[in-house]
């Protein structure tokens, strides 16, 4: 079989809510997640040392775009890798709205349409 570079970009959904009722806008909750993505890049839009590329999309998306993979496997571990990277993205982000005394459960949602119908979402490449 002849070898094929892949990849994978994932855009997710983002929401925070508080006691069951939305505490803050998508473009605010992307704004708290992608401060600390800016302090190491100056940006919102960044390549990682894994090789992957995290920024911020249209509409406030967060995406992930996996490094060139040539198996299934590798591109597999680079995608889970972006859920791990969002995730600790994630809990700074809670953190820092407990510490400014805003309070709320930030969720983000591998998905491919947002709560208004709008859809995005995921797509592979191939070389």
């Amino acid at each position: 079989m002849q070898r094929r570079i892949m990849g994978i970009e994932t855009e997710f959904g983002v929401t925070c809510t508080f006691h069951g009722h939305r505490r803050l806008s998508p473009d605010e909750v992307a704004r708290y997640l992608f401060r600390r993505v800016v302090s190491w890049g100056r940006s919102s839009n960044v390549f990682l040392r894994n090789g992957a590329r995290l920024y911020l999309d249209v509409g406030s998306h967060p995406e992930y775009a996996t490094a060139e993979c040539d198996s299934l496997v590798q591109l597999v571990t680079h995608d889970r890798a972006g859920e791990r990277v969002l995730e600790d993205l994630l809990v700074d982000a809670e953190q820092r709205l407990a510490d400014e005394g805003i309070g709320g459960d930030i969720y983000l949602f591998k998905n491919n349409t947002d709560s208004a119908g709008n859809s995005y979402g995921c797509h592979e490449n191939y070389l």
